[in-house]
């Protein structure tokens, strides 16, 4: 990883850092608290921008920022006619953000992977008589362990492992 990938990665950092108070509290009280997830916005701007003017890549920089915004704007679409939170609908876009630098396609796997994880707990409920299609789930807590499953692959693609640009 170069300087500028270090600095690009502080958005991820602060992500890893809060995913579990978050998760906590999204169980709890199904909300994500704007007090945590809001500051990953600066944060990731912040190294982002920096690793950019260091190491010239201002296109990752710009890419990053207009996928954040597409996947805003998806998920307040969601939000308005179906039933995702706000909390999560920033939470994906913060992460949207953080991962974009390294991989476009990362932040797609990352969605994925918790929209399943979150499917094979509910489904398993379901089977149990624990819950109904009626009740609502704590999605965050899915959706950061696709994150951190996700960002933690991407990192080690440096080191030769998995790289989430597989299908360019």
């Amino acid at each position: 990883m170069t300087p500028a990938d270090y600095l690009a990665s502080l958005g991820a950092v602060y992500i890893f850092a809060v995913a579990w108070p978050l998760s906590h509290i999204d169980i709890r009280e199904h909300r994500l608290p704007n007090r945590l997830v809001l500051p990953a916005f600066p944060i990731a701007i912040f190294g982002l921008a920096t690793g950019a003017l260091i190491g010239n890549r201002w296109p990752d920089f710009a890419m990053a920022v207009v996928a954040a915004a597409i996947s805003f704007v998806c998920g307040l679409l969601v939000n308005r006619f179906g039933s995702l939170g706000m909390g999560d609908v920033k939470l994906i876009a913060a992460m949207t953000l953080a991962m974009t630098w390294f991989s476009l396609f990362a932040p797609l796997i990352a969605l994925v992977l918790g929209f399943v994880f979150a499917a094979a707990v509910i489904l398993v409920q379901l089977m149990r008589g624990r819950t109904n299609l009626q009740n609502s789930i704590a999605l965050g807590p899915y959706l950061l362990a696709g994150f951190v499953l996700t960002q933690m692959l991407t990192w080690s693609s440096y080191l030769g492992g998995f790289s989430p640009n597989f299908l360019m």
